[in-house]
């Protein structure tokens, strides 16, 4: 017993605890997903973001950014041609999709890359010993949602990975470690930040460690706010609109600069109770069906509730606490803005959930014993299940390849330098898959309308190309303007604008 207590206190060389971190995620990917990594092909996947993720990112990759312009009908970004999230996300992944080439699993295989990255990261600036390792890694697998949905072509890994550079890092200050851990510590907080603006709070944790130190103290604030304001600036000048205008709910505040108190509450707390009703729905659901956003809530409220009572344990005993407290602090905030002005979707639930158990990890690893069989026995039996990952297959592939190459050989044919000229309006909801965009060649954009936006006449529409179903109103109303058909298949046709505008 000896013996394993003090190989469980060991903290492995840096080599090893990489190579655990990396083994531990094949295990897992095997674990959780019957097709080989190698097989994956995303076109056929239904979260239609991913594509145009894709296509910003391989645009970047092979062009330096985009030929045209990515926006939702016919809309753009006040300066430069990038979709909802704006350059900067974009262009981190086409700094790691260097390494695996413009193609439809370029994003698939940085998310590989990020997870891995932020896993190895946090165990070695936090030198994990054998014993947090474990309950990283079973913490982790407990969760299930955060590691399952990372392999895909959004961009939630990276999310990840900055949440667990940022504590790792934050762990090695605390401890008077190298004080060159403040550099990816920044990073990772100036880049989330500029992602996801909430995640200003998260500039607390590496606040308080070097909270004594004046210069770095002022240089994580002076980061905190250029980052923000970057933050800012992106959202409203370098990203597209989505159809509604974006995500977040700002009428309570509106109605507060207006003087309107009285009604700014009951218009918040109308907010925060549908968004309420909609969890308290779906909790006890998802023990029988395991609904989306019912696993994402009880995931997250579990995470809380086990860091909330290892800290409160830590209070009564007088032992410093201080990354829990930190995580704890950002978290409930951050959860109050998700309720009172945008939505409670997993994907921000869980990014909170990486937060407090790698603080937990790292401050509370005794009480693991405890702690980690109890997530085990409540998260597994609603979350543990293996899917399959969609691979190739020449129905679909035959199409992609032919529209590729009709719209490649138009835009050569045409070497416009007019982005309008290198963008393609898709027709939303005409059934025509979404998939089917990863046809579109790396550099053109992608103007994501509404059907009906195109189906109407007295709508501009910019695009050179256009992608819809056959036989639609859609269809009809580019036919009537005289565009010409460019390339037809089974599921779709693109035509081309016949005279510039």
């Amino acid at each position: 017993m000896e013996k394993l207590k003090r190989l469980l206190k060991k903290t492995p060389p840096v080599p090893l605890g990489i190579a655990g971190a990396l083994l531990f995620l094949l295990l897992f990917y095997t674990l959780a997903f019957r097709t080989p990594l190698w097989q994956v092909w995303m076109p056929p996947n239904i979260d239609n973001d991913e594509v145009i993720y894709n296509r910003q990112v391989v645009s970047v990759i092979a062009h330096g950014g985009p030929l045209g312009y990515f926006g939702y009908n016919e809309g753009t970004a006040d300066i430069g041609r990038y979709g909802a999230w704006g350059p900067v996300l974009i262009w981190v992944y086409g700094l790691a999709g260097h390494l695996f080439g413009a193609s439809v699993n370029t994003m698939f295989w940085c998310n590989v890359l990020f997870l891995a990255l932020g896993v190895a990261v946090f165990t070695v600036a936090a030198r994990l010993n054998v014993g947090q390792q474990i309950l990283c890694c079973g913490g982790l697998v407990c969760l299930w949602m955060p590691l399952a949905g990372s392999f895909c072509g959004s961009s939630e890994a990276l999310h990840y990975m900055l949440a667990l550079v940022i504590a790792g890092a934050t762990a090695a200050l605390l401890r008077g470690g190298s004080r060159w851990w403040l550099a990816p510590a920044v990073l990772a907080c100036a880049l989330e930040t500029i992602f996801r603006p909430y995640a200003l709070l998260f500039w607390a944790l590496p606040l308080v460690a070097v909270w004594a130190d004046k210069k770095r103290r002022t240089l994580c604030l002076g980061g905190a706010v250029a980052s923000f304001g970057v933050a800012l600036f992106s959202m409203t000048k370098l990203s597209a609109s989505y159809f509604s205008g974006g995500g977040m709910d700002f009428g309570g505040l509106e109605l507060l600069a207006h003087g309107k108190i009285g009604e700014a509450i009951v218009y918040e707390f109308r907010h925060a109770a549908k968004e309420l009703v909609t969890a308290g729905t779906d909790i006890p659901r998802t023990f029988v069906e395991k609904t989306y956003i019912g696993r994402g809530c009880v995931i997250f409220l579990m995470v809380l509730a086990v860091t909330l009572v290892c800290f409160v344990l830590d209070r009564r005993a007088h032992r410093a606490s201080p990354l829990k407290a930190c995580a704890l602090g950002c978290t409930g905030i951050i959860a109050l803005v998700l309720v009172f002005m945008y939505n409670i979707a997993p994907r921000h639930l869980m990014l909170l959930a990486i937060l407090l158990l790698a603080a937990t990890v790292v401050e509370d690893a005794a009480r693991g014993i405890v702690w980690l069989p109890v997530l085990a026995v409540v998260l597994l039996p609603i979350n543990v299940e293996r899917s399959t990952l969609s691979t190739y297959f020449d129905e679909m592939g035959s199409q992609i390849t032919a529209v590729e190459s009709a719209l490649q050989t138009s835009m050569d044919a045409r070497a416009s330098t007019d982005p309008w000229d290198n963008t393609l309006a898709y027709a939303y909801a005409d059934d025509v898959f979404h998939g089917y965009l990863y046809a579109v060649p790396a550099g053109m954009g992608i103007e994501f309308d509404m059907n009906t936006y195109i189906a109407d006449p007295d709508e501009t529409i910019r695009s050179r190309y256009a992608m819809v179903n056959h036989g639609t109103a859609a269809e009809a109303r580019l036919q009537a303007d005289g565009w010409q058909p460019l390339v037809s298949t089974d599921d779709l046709i693109v035509y081309e604008r016949a005279n510039p505008q």
